[in-house]
């Protein structure tokens, strides 16, 4: 295995974990806002805006996580070659 193929498995396995405790955050941030909502306004919607943006910076990381799926199928594709052509 070379270095980037180790650098490769290590990110995916950190995307995946970001993504994991991002959510539990999210929901975190969720359950407190509700609580706040009953005692100041202004704090519930800080923390539900910091919620949304946790839920955008999951999709980001998924989509870096797909496009790493995307470029080992891809690579894999081109490695085995189009049996058509043989």
């Amino acid at each position: 295995m070379t270095v980037e193929d180790e650098a490769r498995a290590k990110l995916k396995i950190l995307l995946a974990h970001w993504r994991e405790h991002n959510e539990e955050h999210e929901r975190e941030f969720k359950r407190w806002a509700e609580t706040a909502k009953g005692f100041d306004i202004g704090v519930y919607n800080a923390i539900m805006e910091a919620a949304n943006r946790m839920e955008g910076v999951n999709e980001s990381l998924y989509k870096a996580l797909e496009l790493m799926d995307k470029d080992e199928r891809d690579e894999t594709d081109t490695h085995r070659g189009d049996p058509q052509s043989v």
